[in-house]
Order: C-alpha cells, then sequence, then structure tokens
C-alpha cells in the first residue's frame, strides 16, 4: 500500500456524494485490496486441495513403504513432514481466509504462523541433507557441515521473524470485505527469510550435482538407479522449490503489502510434497534391492552394492 499507517473510511467511501479525488485513490485502492486478498486465498486453497490429492495418491505407496516398514530417521521425518505440514499448511490458508478484526490478533496468529512455517522448512532441509548425506557415504563431515549450515539457516528465520513481527504492527480491518491480515507496512527484511532456503537448496543441490557427476564418470556411465533418482530428484527439488521459493522472494522484495501472502501456502505445499516424494522414492527404491539392514532408517540393503566415490 502506498501509505503505511493510513486509515480507510468505508462509510465515506460509500456515502459521499461529492466525490473528490482522494476519494477516487481511496476506492481504487480498496478495491485492489480486495482483489489481492481474494486472490491470495484461493491460491491457498487451491494449493491445499493439491497437497489432499498428493496425499490421497500416496496412500499406497505410504502404506506399503513406511508404514509398514520399521521405525527409523526417515520413517520419523516422513511422517511428521506429512502431517505436520498438512496442520501448518491447514493453518496458514484459514488465517487467510478468515474474518479478523483485530490487529493483536493478527500479530498473535502471525508469529504462529512463522514460527510453525519455519518449523516445516527446516524439517524439508533436513530431508534435503539426509539424501545428501546418503550421497556422500554418511561421512562425518558431511554431518557437521549440515548441523552449520541448518542452524545458520534456523537462526536467521528466526531472527528475521522477530524483527518483523515488531515492526508490523497495524493491520487493515475492513470487516469482512478483506479477509485475513494485512500490515500496512511490511518491511522488505522479510524477503531474507526466502532467501535462506534457497541458499541451502542451492548449496545440497550444487553437492548432489557433484558427486552423482563424479560417480558417472567413475564408471563410465553405469550407474545404480538409486544414483539415478538421487540426481532425478535433485534436479526436480531443485527446479521446483526456485521457483516457488524465488518468486516468493520477488513478491516479498517488490510488489505491494497484500500481495506478501500470495505465494506463502503454495510454497509451503510445494516444499513439503517434494520432501515427501523424495523420501517416498527412495524407500521404494531400496525396497526392491536385496537385503533388510537399515541405517538411519533408510533401507540400505543395496548400500553395498552402490558404488561410492571420494
Amino acid at each position: 500500500m502506498r501509505y503505511p499507517g493510513r486509515r480507510f473510511s468505508i462509510p465515506r467511501l460509500c456515502t459521499s456524494l461529492a466525490p473528490s479525488m482522494s476519494n477516487d485513490e481511496d476506492a481504487a485502492e480498496v478495491l485492489q485490496l480486495v482483489a489481492d486478498s481474494r486472490l491470495t486465498g484461493y491460491l491457498a486453497a487451491a494449493s491445499v486441495c493439491i497437497l489432499i490429492y498428493d496425499h490421497i495418491a500416496c496412500i499406497p505407496d505410504e502404506v506399503e513403504h513406511m508404514w509398514k516398514s520399521r521405525w527409523g530417521v526417515a520413517k520419523i521425518v516422513y511422517l511428521w513432514n506429512r502431517y505436520f505440514s498438512l496442520i501448518v499448511i491447514s493453518l496458514n490458508m484459514s488465517v487467510i481466509v478468515r474474518d479478523i478484526g483485530s490487529s493483536d490478533v493478527c500479530i498473535g496468529w502471525l508469529r504462529v504462523q512463522g514460527s510453525a512455517s519455519t518449523v516445516v522448512i527446516a524439517t524439508i532441509d533436513f530431508v534435503l541433507m539426509l539424501r545428501v548425506w546418503i550421497l556422500y557415504r554418511r561421512q562425518r563431515w558431511t554431518v557437521y557441515f549440515f548441523v552449520f549450515l541448518g542452524s545458520v539457516e534456523v537462526v536467521t528465520m528466526i531472527i528475521i521473524d522477530l524483527v518483523a513481527f515488531a515492526q508490523m504492527k497495524e493491520y487493515v480491518h475492513l470487516g469482512s470485505i478483506i479477509k485475513g491480515c494485512y500490515a500496512y507496512n511490511v518491511p522488505r527484511i522479510l524477503s531474507v527469510y526466502a532467501a535462506a532456503p534457497l541458499l541451502v537448496t542451492f548449496i545440497m543441490f550444487i553437492m548432489t550435482l557433484y558427486q552423482c557427476s563424479l560417480t558417472m564418470y567413475r564408471t563410465d556411465h553405469r550407474v545404480m538407479p538409486l544414483w539415478m533418482l538421487f540426481l532425478r530428484d535433485g534436479v526436480v527439488w531443485f527446479v521446483l522449490v526456485f521457483a516457488a521459493g524465488g518468486s516468493e522472494l520477488l513478491i516479498w522484495s517488490t510488489r505491494r503489502e497484500t500481495l506478501k501472502q500470495l505465494l506463502l501456502v503454495p510454497a509451503l505445499v510445494v516444499y513439503s510434497t517434494v520432501a515427501s516424494r523424495s523420501l517416498l522414492n527412495i524407500k521404494k527404491v531400496m525396497s526392491y534391492e536385496a537385503g533388510e539392514e537399515e541405517i538411519g532408517g533408510i533401507s540400505t540393503g543395496a548400500a553395498d552394492s552402490i558404488v561410492f566415490v571420494s
């Protein structure tokens, strides 16, 4: 919005018999607010429908390869990401489509929303790091590096949330005309929140590409299906996350306040779905190989037959 802290008077907009330039500007801005809020709500609802469809479509594989497997890191992370993400995304959508008439209520809801979203993103990045850790033969240095990288990411997002919410005190309230919580002034520092996961994804993608390419070169392109799966999923993960996160970063950096939440729910849906699918794909491929030994909760009976390159 062009005027941080500005109040809109709906009665004045609707009942004025001699509209001035100021009234016309107010009316145009309110109409833009309504259009933006509805677009945000429609995208959120569509994204939740896609997520629910993906849940239903994956039920057979999930039951076969997750619920029937022994408890381990992969199973716990998969189920946590799958169902906690659904709760968080549904919560985010409920805030977007709900008629909230108090700035204090908005602040409370958005703080919960921000904290829960940080947990979801941290879980998804853990899945990404788990994949790369397997590719690098579970070497100890990768654990130290990933702990450092993940800690920096989470701490950065928490600090950005605290700084941003300290500045976002006043919100637009127009009754049932505009639903959700839209601050008069959204600090651009929030763009760093979207940038942090993108940086982690980029680093993991480069590590995946390097290890897979090196292995293919050393083995004369004769690689196990698991390696091809890691490379394929790594590319898909990179493209989808950068498309969603990059668009979100661009919107937070340049667009008006009422569009800041436009891709909040869609981006979380993309992150959660890609992470769940990646873990499920690993379990599916490994279940076809001989052996039942599990390392870190992931069946690795084929681990000895996979060529790892240091």
